[in-house]
This record gives structure tokens, C-alpha cells and sequence, in this order.
């Protein structure tokens, strides 16, 4: 029993320290912001993976903060080589933030920041060892949101070239027991995204 709990206690850690990002399911009718993935705890460091179709060719999540909040988002492609020169892009959109003008229906009243990756040739890569799979990360960015209410994030191609990326808002690693018994069936898709 004892030899039992401390497996579990290094599974745990080793998850927490290997696997930061809990992979989020990303259903088909996430493609726009009436169906967006809700963040229950925008803290909590979340990936997304999206397959950019023409039926498909974004990704919504959705949060509430508080006025102040500092929302980390990061946006990344898997190490392909046919994606060598995929450059996707990441938006948070909601009250307060700059008016923008860009090709997405988005909710009424609501502004926006947009990064754009067209310009990186240099992106960093990252390997992750507990899946084995490799990434190159295009944006690691702070958004402070100006006022309480519900945002958005939504990853895109802005010419919506098919394609592959992954968006992950949020940078504290929160696993339990729980995900520890899920991590077979969350490993497999995963690599099967990077195509390992």
C-alpha cells in the first residue's frame, strides 16, 4: 500500500513537471465564439490542439476575470515539416481592449489584441519529453484585461491555409490523481497531432 502511494506521489510529480499544459477536448463546433471552450480557471495552464480546416478554421475559449487580470497566452505548432512555414495567429478579444478591425465575427462592443506570427523566422522549440512530441512556440505573451467580464482567445490562420496549431492560455500546472489515470488516453492523441 505504501509502495502504491508513492508511485502515485512521483507519477504526480512527474506529470506536473513534464506535461505542464492538461489538454483540453476541442469539439467540432468550437469554430466560433458562441461555442467557445470555456477556461473554468484561466490560471490553470491549459493546450488546446486544433486542426485548421476549411470547415474549421479557428478555435474559441472563453474566461471570466476580474478587472486587472494578467492572462498569459502562448500559441505554438508542432514540428512538422510540411509547417515549416505555418504562421498562425492568436487574438484575445473583450471589453475594454483597443479596437480592432480583423476578419473574424466577434461579439459586439468588445475590443482586441492581436499577435500575428508572419514576421518570426526564429521561433523556439520545445521538446516534450513525457509524450515525446516537439513544438515550435511562436507566442508567450501577457494580456492585462481592463475590465471584469467575459474574453476571448481564438487561434487562426489569418489566410485559414490548412494546417496545424495549439494554443495554451494559463502557466500553473494543476494535475491529480484523477489525470494521472487519464494520461494513456491523453498521450496518444497528442503524439498522434505531432504525427509521431
Amino acid at each position: 500500500m505504501k509502495l502504491t502511494i508513492r508511485v502515485m506521489i512521483g507519477l504526480i510529480g512527474l506529470a506536473g513537471f513534464t506535461f505542464a499544459h492538461k489538454p483540453l477536448e476541442n469539439p467540432s463546433s468550437s469554430s466560433d465564439f458562441h461555442h467557445a471552450i470555456q477556461i473554468e480557471d484561466p490560471d490553470v495552464s491549459y493546450v488546446v490542439y486544433h486542426q485548421v480546416t476549411e470547415e474549421r478554421p479557428r478555435v474559441w475559449l472563453t474566461l471570466e476575470a476580474e478587472a486587472g487580470y494578467m492572462l498569459y497566452v502562448s500559441l505554438g505548432v508542432p514540428v512538422i515539416e510540411r509547417l515549416t512555414d505555418y504562421r498562425p495567429a492568436v487574438a484575445v478579444i473583450g471589453p475594454g481592449l483597443p479596437d480592432k478591425e480583423f476578419d473574424l465575427h466577434t461579439p459586439e462592443d468588445m475590443g482586441a489584441v492581436i499577435f500575428e506570427t508572419d514576421d518570426i523566422d526564429d521561433p523556439r522549440f520545445f521538446h516534450e519529453p513525457f509524450t515525446g512530441t516537439d513544438s515550435w512556440i511562436y507566442i508567450e505573451e501577457w494580456v492585462r484585461l481592463p475590465e471584469t467580464g467575459t474574453y476571448y482567445v481564438v487561434a487562426y490562420h489569418p489566410e485559414n491555409t490548412p494546417g496545424k496549431l495549439w494554443v495554451a492560455p494559463g502557466t500553473k500546472e494543476k494535475w491529480g490523481i484523477i489525470d494521472i489515470f487519464k494520461l494513456p488516453s491523453i498521450v496518444n492523441p497528442v503524439r498522434e497531432f505531432h504525427e509521431r
